[in-house]
């Protein structure tokens, strides 16, 4: 079947973990590159301190006998390094995180599956249902992640000006000064290899703990395959999104994403109160109540909506094909239907349209009822004190204004008066400025 061979939840895990860990290793190398190749990348005050700095050392290869082409060699060998010490931190970090998975898997599989052989439907509802909360939590994350990019962006940004600031203050210091604070900042050499480390590491062990959430329900033969499927999409991901530095695609892309795994939620939280009633009915008529086949008696009447002669998705039924089990592995179809499978269907949307709704007024985007959130709060107090402050600007011009014009209009009465031999009228300085502000206001 195809759900023993390819699991769809597990690869839209994988794929999201893997694309999240290949944004920030993406960030990190553009950011490299844009912060030691360039000359200008962009022009704020971080990149003035950069060009000073690059002139200095330019200035100081200079009296020791070198050029402008030794420090971009100089410079490429720096870039090389850091590259080495990121690529290095991703493949440690990947390799442990495979390894742990990897154990995770293997123990689950050989000592634990013989707990629930005797409750098999039971236990499969339970996992279901905790997948589709799993789900749940992933797919509201999915929403987010094009907004990576700008984040790590910013913090690395942060990063670098606070350890110029550093360099500024360390050219303060006295040397005893200087040895103390660069042994406290000696770790920080290592900064670009832990950073992809940690996160690689974290986005590993977090991939594990909701793969084997979803995994529960399903064979072990179904996991390999969407887990490498899954690697090489977000890999690919994410070298376009270094290549191309746009996250515009990639959001229409999450938002499609999101979309097909709130379905799959929404199947297997369906599926999963399907399985507690098919567990509750099997043991009121027996447990052979499964080979009945698709007719009467093979399905419980009462709270029953719906019951379909065709389509059935379980294994060794005569109406079954590899099309429903497709369709009841990724959708959680099944030809009956009962108020308890369709209610729940309906609740994980209502959940999920609640829940991104929330979301939408959290980050101050809508109002209700006119109740705004502090976000919205924070955005409108900006916004009027900036409103305030145009006022302010364009009140104070006016008067430097009005104060320009009537200076030379008192000018030119005093010039027509000396020319006509008359001694001009000396006004007291408190005196000479009140028809101006009485004109302005």
């Amino acid at each position: 079947m195809a759900k023993d061979v390819f699991s769809v939840p597990i690869f839209f895990i994988v794929f999201r973990e893997t694309i999240e860990a290949a944004i920030i290793v993406s960030v990190l190398l553009s950011f490299v590159e844009q912060l030691m190749l360039s000359s200008r990348p962009n022009q704020d005050e971080s990149d003035l301190n950069i060009e000073n700095s690059s002139n200095n050392e330019l200035r100081v290869d200079a009296e020791g006998g070198g050029n402008i082409e030794t420090d971009k060699e100089r410079r490429a060998k720096l870039v090389r390094r850091m590259r080495i010490q990121i690529w290095a931190g991703t493949g440690a970090g990947f390799f442990i995180s495979l390894c742990i998975g990897a154990a995770f898997i293997a123990v689950f599989y050989t000592t634990l599956t013989d707990l629930w052989a005797n409750t098999e439907q039971l236990w499969e509802g339970v996992f279901s249902v905790i997948a589709a909360g799993i789900i749940y939590v992933m797919a509201t994350a999915f929403l987010k992640m094009d907004r990576s990019r700008i984040k790590w962006r910013l913090k690395l940004a942060a990063a670098f000006d606070q350890s110029q600031a550093k360099m500024l203050a360390l050219e303060k210091m006295s040397e005893h000064e200087r040895k103390l604070a660069k042994q406290e900042g000696r770790s920080g050499k290592w900064a670009l290899f832990l950073l992809p480390f940690i996160t690689l590491l974290r986005e590993g062990l977090e991939a594990v703990v909701f793969v084997g959430g979803v995994s529960l329900g399903l064979p072990a033969t179904s996991i390999p395959l969407a887990v490498v499927v899954g690697l090489i999409a977000g890999f690919a991901v994410g070298y376009l999104i270094y290549r191309t530095g746009s996250t515009t695609t990639l959001h229409w892309f999450l938002v499609g994403s999101t979309s097909f795994l709130c379905l799959i939620g929404a199947g297997l939280i369906s599926k999963g109160v399907g399985f507690f009633q098919y567990y509750h009915f099997s043991k009121g008529v027996g447990g052979d109540v499964a080979e009945t086949g698709d007719g009467p008696g093979s399905f419980q009447v009462a709270g029953n909506v719906w019951h379909l002669e065709y389509g059935n998705p379980e294994p060794g039924s005569a109406t079954t094909n590899g099309g429903w089990q497709i369709f009841n592995a990724i959708f959680g179809w099944n030809n009956t239907a009962t108020l308890g499978t369709i209610l729940s269907y309906v609740f994980y949307w209502i959940l999920v349209a609640a829940t991104l709704v929330y979301l939408k007024w959290k980050e101050g985007r809508i109002s209700f009822f006119g109740y705004k959130s502090a976000a919205l709060q924070r955005r409108h107090a900006l916004r009027e004190a900036r409103k305030a402050n145009e006022v302010a600007l364009q009140n104070t011009e006016q008067y430097r204004t009005d104060e320009k014009a009537y200076n030379g209009n008192q000018g030119s009465v005093e010039g027509e008066r000396s020319s006509e031999g008359k001694s001009p009228v000396v006004t007291p300085v408190d005196e000479r400025h009140v028809p101006a502000l009485e004109r302005h206001y």
